[in-house]
């Protein structure tokens, strides 16, 4: 299992303008109304929130996107454990996002003239059109970097230091290594359990309706989307793709998911199936959640 040969460190950084700013005159007019001191600040947004959401809801996507296809490396977000399996794919769709980005910020930009418009309506006396920066300067403030780096380990570390000092930063280094070790097998395990839980309930409940001819009660299938599979399944595939990193039995256990999922559409019409697939996704948890 070598972490270093077989995965990659992603991370995604997207700078934007300053989208808000704080208001002085506001606050202190808001503060003068209410007898107030120090009670807050107001914020005022400089952009109108429509036309500035295509390029927030790219980078919200781009970031779900890594979430969902890497594991968590190091001390939090932002620097995500890529399986080398998953690169192609993943860069490439990155690379979509980050078109998809650009031409946002290109729509943008060319609306300028409306962009003040709406936003001088908008904000009324809070106005101050010495707040935004000329638009031949704007498109340099909007970004979208992906980068990609090697894992790296004790070896990988050559300064100039004495012996003592060397301890101290192998120390420093082995400790965050063990630690995102550790995370790398939870993390896994932790989304797995979540999407197992998810199909133990649903194909645990039970659901009533009346019938409209009859106006009796009577026992009906669980709703079922396509997505309760769908997102195991998904679980089960980045464990796969991530074969070379994780141990076995983390691996053992998505084998053993992907035996109990089946296809949405057996389940809304078996209730036998459902019956077996509760019992099958309970025993899962359990052995889940007793690895953890």
């Amino acid at each position: 299992m070598s972490i270093k040969d077989n995965a990659l460190i992603v991370s995604l950084t997207v700078r934007k303008p300053q989208l808000s700013q704080k208001d002085e005159k506001a606050t202190h007019d808001a503060e003068a109304a209410n007898n107030a001191a120090g009670a807050g600040k107001y914020t005022k947004d400089l952009y109108p929130k429509a036309l500035i959401a295509p390029i927030v809801a790219v980078e919200s996507a781009a970031r779900a996107y890594i979430e969902r296809n890497t594991y968590p490396w190091g001390r939090g977000r932002g620097s995500d454990l890529l399986p080398m399996t998953k690169f192609m794919d993943f860069a490439t769709r990155l690379g979509e996002f980050e078109l998809q980005f650009s031409q946002a910020v290109t729509v943008f930009l060319n609306n300028w003239s409306n962009v003040m418009l709406e936003a001088q309506k908008r904000q009324g006396d809070m106005f101050d059109a010495n707040a935004y920066p000329d638009v031949s300067d704007l498109k340099a403030q909007f970004t979208f970097e992906v980068g990609y780096t090697p894992v790296t380990d004790l070896t990988d570390f050559r300064v100039a230091a004495s012996e003592a000092e060397k301890a101290v930063i192998a120390g420093a280094v082995e400790r965050d290594l063990i630690r995102a070790q550790e995370q790398l097998v939870s993390e896994p395990l932790k989304r797995l359990r979540d999407a197992v839980e998810k199909l133990a309930t649903v194909t645990g409940a039970s659901r009533t309706k009346v019938n409209a001819k009859t106006g009796e009660t009577e026992q009906v299938a669980p709703i079922f989307r396509d997505t309760l599979i769908e997102n195991l399944l998904h679980e089960v595939s980045m464990i796969t793709e991530s074969a070379d990193l994780l141990p076995d039995n983390v691996k053992a256990v998505a084998v053993a998911a992907k035996d109990i999922a089946p296809h949405p559409d057996a389940l809304r019409v078996d209730p036998d199936l459902r019956t077996k697939t509760h019992s099958a996704s309970k025993a899962l948890l359990a052995a889940i959640e007793e690895m953890m």
